[in-house]
């Protein structure tokens, strides 16, 4: 049974990392760089990819290391 819980723990856990590749590919695809970021996704995506690289107002999703 314990085998079981594990692996569809495992299972959902691949299966949201791919959602997010999923959501994260399309947004950057259907970006446009030279025009401000349109949505949540697109800033997102930017900000993944490090476009952001002149805000230096820390956030709370900024990694500490």
């Amino acid at each position: 049974m314990f085998i079981i819980v594990f692996v569809a723990l495992v299972l959902a856990g691949g299966l949201a990392g791919l959602v997010y590749l999923w959501d994260f590919s399309r947004a950057s695809r259907y970006d446009s760089l030279f025009l401000p970021a349109t949505d949540r996704r697109a800033q997102r995506a930017r900000r993944v990819t490090g476009m952001y690289v002149r805000d230096y107002t820390r956030r709370e999703d900024d990694l500490v290391g």
